[in-house]
């Protein structure tokens, strides 16, 4: 009887699992489009958080690592729910935690962390970010916040230096303007308004320019509208995840590599991109960024 119990089981997990390979890739090949909707879905509803280290593939070596975590808030307002059953979502939230950037010092590493809260489907939409960012200044302590909440219609910069704190709120029309940005970071940084304000005109004349005129900037960001099958790269295993491609700008793009439950695996920033910011920073930034799930690409030590 046992047997049979054991063997009824077995052909039910197969038969799932087939369903499963039926529903997830039947029919896709390599490069086949997938609708963008149903990757952000499963991103959304993973179970599990990601750990993700941030490491230069060309030397191997550890940069920092960040915790990727999808949680699904159950609406409160509803009554007689089950124990961990979501009967019907309140919100979705995004969380990056224990965010690091190595430096040569390990006192002067970059700490952050974000969060952003989304309502549910089918609309969508944003209704509150927070971006905190702290490190060392020769030995003094620095933090940078923002706050945004969509039922306002503005964000919330703030500077603290040893207790000094400057903030400063900006419309929120006004992200995409360049000109705006680097006023407020200037009063941020203590700038007189005056000053602020000269230096916000020279960025807005400057892009009105007869030499950009021919080449005009677009700081609005496009977001896919499909994901595509792939294969995850740099593991020995055939894994097949989804590839979303975001275009930072023309031929820059950062691929995004995710598995059929939703959790992040892999994220490649375009080399081109790096090497211009590079040149234009006069930074020294490694050659290669990717953020790689070390439950699949295995755990690099700082000191390796």
């Amino acid at each position: 009887m046992q047997r049979v119990i054991l063997f009824i089981l077995f052909t039910f997990w197969a038969f799932m699992t087939y369903r499963l390979w039926q529903v997830e890739y039947a029919g896709q090949s390599l490069g086949a489009a997938v609708d963008i909707q149903l990757v952000w879905e499963k991103i959304l509803n993973a179970q599990d958080e990601a750990k993700l280290q941030v490491v230069d593939e060309r030397s191997n070596q550890l940069l920092g690592a960040l915790d990727w975590t999808p949680t699904v808030v159950r609406d409160t307002t509803q009554g007689g729910s089950v124990e961990g059953m979501v009967e019907k979502v309140g919100e979705y939230t995004l969380d990056i935690s224990r965010g690091r950037l190595h430096s040569a010092d390990s006192r002067e590493d970059v700490i952050f962390d974000f969060h952003i809260s989304l309502s549910p489907f089918p609309d969508q939409q944003w209704t509150s970010v927070q971006v905190q960012l702290e490190r060392e200044i020769s030995e003094r302590q620095f933090e940078f916040t923002v706050d945004a909440h969509s039922t306002n219609n503005f964000v919330t910069l703030r500077a603290s230096l040893e207790g000094a704190e400057q903030e400063v709120d900006v419309p929120l029309e006004d992200l995409s303007k360049p000109e705006k940005l680097v006023g407020a970071g200037l009063k941020l940084a203590g700038v007189p308004a005056l000053a602020a304000s000269g230096a916000s005109l020279m960025v807005k004349n400057f892009l009105n320019s007869e030499e950009l005129k021919n080449r005009p900037l677009n700081f609005k960001l496009e977001l896919p509208r499909q994901a595509h099958i792939d294969l995850l790269p740099g593991v020995r295993s055939r894994i097949k995840v989804y590839r979303i491609d975001v275009p930072i700008v023309e031929d820059m793009l950062v691929k995004i590599y995710v598995n059929t439950l939703g959790e992040i695996l892999r994220v490649e920033i375009p080399n081109v991109l790096i090497d211009t910011i590079s040149k234009t920073s006069k930074l020294d930034l490694p050659k290669s960024i990717v953020l790689r799930n070390q439950n699949f690409y295995g755990r690099l030590r700082r000191d390796q």
